[in-house]
């Protein structure tokens, strides 16, 4: 089967018959339905039921489709690759990154990267940073937003962001009249914790260890939006990496500092091997620029609560 057969043949399984497939490539239906049997004959496979105008595929042709999908896919990924690097504006950039992102940082970072490539499109994924790896890894995506450690041989690397640890609550909290909340004072808060199972949370616990009192985890969560809404519901104060935190702050929110340093490393991340586009730079230098935002915004909206120090 050549790739103009294979494009028939995704043809009908999309459409439902041979009429329709051929409005769709501009074929003839006679030529359509030759194709079909020669490929048939060529697989020596029988892949559609036919009767009352309709196709209807047999078991090995809905097989045989899945594994179409996934060459049209790579086909694709190889013409959009190939645009980029000529400097082009078209195709797909194929995007992925942290739930937490998707209210701000990346809404922003493809803001600015559509006001000079207008005829460009995006596809986001979202999940976390051990999926977005993988997905990078195997391809699947062009650019993706990871936090260290990264420990991927398919990867490669630039820094996006550092930031530390920030205490989120209410305004009104009587913690928000700090400048700095210190740990003696934080284990004595119901707390609603991020990350179970990660490099930082380890850090945060052996601190917890070292107070005069475990604190109370009320709630646990892999979500900054989760963590922060049950924050604003005075269920707890949060624990957050800044740069999460930066995307949810105000609406009665505001952050402070923990005083001791645990600090956290996003990267951009591209699969490994590959020409590093323009737009790979760009997006990294855009997301360097907003991360910086977003948490200088946060900073600012959070000092109107006049902290002092104690």
């Amino acid at each position: 089967m050549d790739f103009r057969q294979l494009e028939i043949f995704r043809a009908v399984m999309d459409s439902g018959s041979a009429t329709a497939a051929a409005q769709l490539l501009k074929l003839s239906q006679p030529a359509i339905s030759r194709q079909l049997s020669q490929i048939e004959a060529e697989l020596g496979l029988a892949l559609f039921i036919r009767g009352g105008g309709k196709l209807r595929p047999t078991a090995d042709a809905v097989a045989l489709y899945d594994e179409a999908l996934l060459a049209f896919e790579g086909i694709e990924r190889v013409l959009n690759l190939a645009s980029r690097m000529r400097g082009g504006d078209t195709g797909v950039l194929r995007l992925a990154a942290p739930y937490a992102f998707s209210e701000a940082l990346l809404p922003r970072i493809v803001a600015h990267l559509a006001a000079t490539h207008h005829h460009l499109r995006y596809a986001a994924e979202f999940g976390r940073y051990e999926s977005i790896a993988t997905m990078i890894a195997k391809r699947q995506v062009d650019i993706g937003i990871l936090k260290e450690p990264v420990t991927h041989p398919g990867i490669s690397v630039v820094p996006l962001a550092e930031c530390g640890t920030v205490c989120v609550m209410p305004a009104q909290h009587a913690l928000a009249r700090r400048a700095e909340v210190t740990v003696v004072a934080l284990v004595r808060e119901p707390l609603v914790l991020l990350g179970r199972d990660t490099a930082w949370r380890s850090d945060l616990q052996a601190l917890f260890r070292g107070a005069p009192r475990m604190p109370a985890v009320r709630i646990d969560t892999h979500s900054a939006a989760a963590a922060c809404a049950f924050v604003r519901e005075g269920l707890g104060v949060g624990v957050l990496p800044e740069l999460l935190a930066a995307q949810f702050a105000g609406k009665g929110l505001v952050l402070r500092p923990l005083d001791v340093p645990i600090r956290h490393r996003f990267l951009v991340g591209s699969p490994a091997g590959l020409h590093r586009s323009s737009l790979v730079e760009e997006f990294a230098q855009a997301a360097r620029a907003i991360a910086t935002q977003l948490v200088e915004q946060a900073s600012a909206g959070s000092s109107l609560a006049t902290p002092r120090r104690e």
